[in-house]
């Protein structure tokens, strides 16, 4: 996986764990539809925004339940304002396709 793709899944996983609380197949079948993601890159995030404190889990018969915390919350909130500012930039850029950089 790389970094950006990596980026990608992290801001994708906390958008839906700030809806709800979920677990991580849970997570897969909302992924699955939409991306091609290999189950493995998404237990390697999960346990990545875990040991940053920015999710928790709890063990439910046997599931881990996932659950945003507030640093997940901000991270989130950083995430999406830099992908909003890079893709307003690259709007202007495409706008201004005559202009010479």
């Amino acid at each position: 996986m790389h970094i950006a793709q990596f980026i990608k899944l992290e801001i994708i996983i906390l958008n839906l764990l700030k809806n709800q609380d979920l677990t991580s197949e849970q997570i897969y079948c909302i992924l699955n539809k939409h991306f091609t993601i290999i189950e493995g890159e998404l237990l390697v995030s999960l346990f990545f925004l875990h040991e940053n404190h920015l999710i928790s889990f709890q063990t439910v018969d046997d599931c881990f339940i996932y659950h945003i915390e507030e640093a997940g919350l901000v991270r989130y909130t950083t995430l999406k304002r830099e992908y909003q500012n890079i893709h307003q930039a690259t709007e202007e850029l495409f706008q201004n396709e005559k202009t010479k950089i």
